[in-house]
């Protein structure tokens, strides 16, 4: 029984989130080069801003930003520039 929680927590880990992670980006890519009109405010754009996010922080943290970065981008907003945030070390105390 322990080797199959081991084996179930090695496939989501190495498997099925890279997986996902590229799906994402992909869905990303077409919509960029296929649906886009590169109108946004902010520097890098919304869309491109969602895929470093989901890079960097991983799928569920990476859409829930680009999600608030959308809701953000709008003719009243001020834009400028606004750069995805990087995965900092959770063991900030040894810096």
């Amino acid at each position: 029984m322990s080797l199959l929680k081991e084996n179930g927590r090695y496939l989501r880990k190495r498997v099925y989130r890279p997986v996902l992670k590229g799906l994402c980006i992909r869905c990303i890519c077409f919509y960029q080069k296929y649906l886009s009109k590169g109108m946004c405010l902010y520097r890098p754009t919304c869309s491109e801003y969602t895929k470093r996010c989901i890079n960097n922080l991983g799928v569920v943290r990476g859409i829930l930003l680009g999600a608030w970065r959308i809701l953000r981008c709008n003719p009243l907003s001020k834009g400028g520039i606004d750069p995805a945030p990087e995965k900092y070390s959770k063991r900030k105390w040894l810096l």
